[in-house]
């Protein structure tokens, strides 16, 4: 099962990052988009990456009990809504816990909005379309939505497309609030992942792309003509071109790729200035990629003086260079922040309007 498969990659990452092991040394070397070649390593031709340490915000959630994802926290989410809060999820929340949550960047405050005794969410958004938050759920295949106090709880799509269930993992929106999903499926020998599309309303459900292997972070290019789509499995980032009406792919392919180890591609974002910020779960870093696919720049998470190894998203403030992760681990949950090289924009997973 699919559930398995990623708690297996949770465990494996773990016991790297304890021990020692190769996942923290991931992302040695790099491949460029279109061709080109770009590595981290010393002395072929191509400067260093530079390195940006981030640092510890707040601790923000407990430490979950034993799960089929180990004994550890995993936040998800993280958007900033029209208040300037930030929002997220506990994806390993138990029943009854809070499972949405908002972080006040000024007080440090956290507030649970809502719980329920089943859900198991991956990602938060802000639709540009009515302002409210949507969340995928994960083990049920389905999209919530709801207001940002976490009231008006409601599902908005559930159900198979083309025959298949879902595992809906990351969403991004259009302007119009349509929504673009990676569907967390595949393997290396199977690789049926997918990127569906939904009408703002939940309807018309489209595949946009089949044929991946663990498809995870998705998101839209500044100008919205592309998206950016991340293989867990495959340690790839794939860009994929519109169509003028958002209902087909026109092109794409691999646009970069790395070499992780035992860890993997989690969530993604961009700045306004085309730059792609890739999460790698299971190795304490966020690579950064311009445009062309040069690897620019390691966003990298202290691991001391106890790892906090499961970082997980990330977003960044429209208009502002000020970013914020999301890290997870065996000592609970935490805000980490950053300055990013350029200043986000909407969407930049949910970077308000």
């Amino acid at each position: 099962m699919i559930k398995t498969r990623k708690s297996l990659a949770f465990a494996a990452a773990l016991v790297a990052l304890v021990a020692g092991g190769s996942a923290a040394t991931a992302a040695a070397s790099t491949t460029g988009g279109r061709g080109a070649v770009a590595t981290s390593d010393a002395g072929r031709g191509t400067p260093q990456p530079r390195v940006i340490r981030a640092t510890q915000d707040a601790r923000v959630a407990p430490l979950d009990p034993p799960s089929a994802f180990g004994h550890a926290t995993v936040l998800e989410g993280p958007a900033l809504g029209p208040d300037g809060q930030l929002y997220f999820v506990d994806f390993t929340a138990p029943a009854g816990k809070p499972k949405i949550l908002r972080y006040d960047l000024r007080t440090k405050a956290v507030k649970p909005l809502y719980t329920d005794a089943t859900s198991r969410f991956s990602s938060l958004q802000f639709s540009p379309a009515d302002g409210k938050i949507y969340v995928t759920d994960y083990d049920h295949g389905k999209i919530d939505r709801l207001n940002p106090d976490g009231t008006g709880f409601t599902t908005v799509f559930s159900g198979p497309v083309d025959g298949r269930s879902m595992v809906p993992d990351d969403i991004a929106f259009n302007k119009a609030g349509d929504m673009y999903i990676t569907d967390y499926q595949g393997s290396l020998k199977k690789p049926d992942g997918r990127v569906v599309r939904l009408d703002a309303d939940g309807s018309n459900p489209i595949v946009l792309q089949d044929g991946l292997s663990d498809p995870n972070g998705i998101s839209f290019t500044p100008d919205f003509s592309g998206l950016w789509v991340g293989e867990y499995n495959l340690g790839r980032e794939n860009y994929f071109t519109l169509a003028p009406d958002g209902k087909s792919f026109t092109g794409g392919g691999v646009g970069m790729s790395a070499n992780v180890g035992t860890a993997g591609f989690d969530s993604n974002t961009v700045d306004s200035a085309g730059n792609v910020y890739q999460v790698v779960l299971g190795a304490g870093k966020i690579l950064v990629w311009n445009r062309t696919g040069d690897l620019i720049a390691t966003i990298a998470i202290p691991q001391k003086p106890k790892p906090e190894l499961l970082v997980s998203n990330l977003v960044i403030k429209p208009g502002t260079a000020h970013g914020y992760i999301t890290v997870g681990g065996d000592n609970g949950g935490y805000i980490y922040k950053f300055r990013a090289l350029a200043p986000g924009i909407p969407q930049s997973n949910g970077g308000g309007a």
